[in-house]
C-alpha cells in the first residue's frame, strides 16, 4: 500500500506543473507588457508653429492654443503620449474640416502637418468615438 500511496503522491506535482507552468507564463508576459514603458513621441521640430500632444486621462494637453499664421499657414506638430490610439481633426466654427484628419494612432507616434488657415477660431477634435472631451480652442491670428 505505501508503494500505491508513493504513486499517487508523485503524479500529482506533475499534472500541478503541467497545469501551472503556461498559467505562469501566461501571467509573467501579461505583467512584463503591462510595465513596459512605452514608446517616446519625440520632441517638436524647433519651427512648428502649435504644438497639441495626446495624454492619458483621453485628453489634450492643454485646452486652448494660440499659433499666428504666417503667410496664411500654420505648422502643427502632435504626438501620442497616452496609451490609447488617437486622431487630430482641425475644426472652423462651422465644424467643416481644415486640411486633413492626422492619425496618432499608436503610443508614441507624432506628425508635423502644414496648415492652409485663415485667423479665427478652430477647435481641435479627436474624432474617435468616446472621445469627445478631447476638444480643444485653437487660435489663429
Amino acid at each position: 500500500m505505501s508503494c500505491i500511496s508513493e504513486a499517487k503522491t508523485s503524479r500529482i506535482p506533475t499534472m500541478k506543473t503541467r497545469f501551472l507552468t503556461p498559467v505562469v507564463a501566461v501571467a509573467l508576459l501579461a505583467f512584463a507588457a503591462c510595465g513596459g514603458e512605452r514608446a517616446a513621441s519625440g520632441t517638436a521640430p524647433a519651427s512648428v508653429d502649435v504644438e497639441v500632444r495626446a495624454v492619458d486621462g483621453i485628453a489634450w494637453n492643454a485646452s486652448a492654443y494660440t499659433a499666428t499664421a504666417t503667410d496664411g499657414s500654420i505648422t502643427l506638430f502632435t504626438a501620442n503620449d497616452s496609451t490609447l490610439p488617437h486622431n487630430l481633426q482641425v475644426l472652423d466654427k462651422d465644424g467643416k474640416d481644415v486640411g486633413k484628419l492626422i492619425d496618432i494612432a499608436k503610443s508614441g507616434s507624432s506628425a508635423t502637418v502644414e496648415l492652409t488657415i485663415a485667423p479665427g477660431e478652430y477647435r481641435v477634435v479627436c474624432e474617435i468615438p468616446g472621445h469627445t472631451n478631447m476638444n480643444s480652442s485653437l487660435t489663429i491670428t
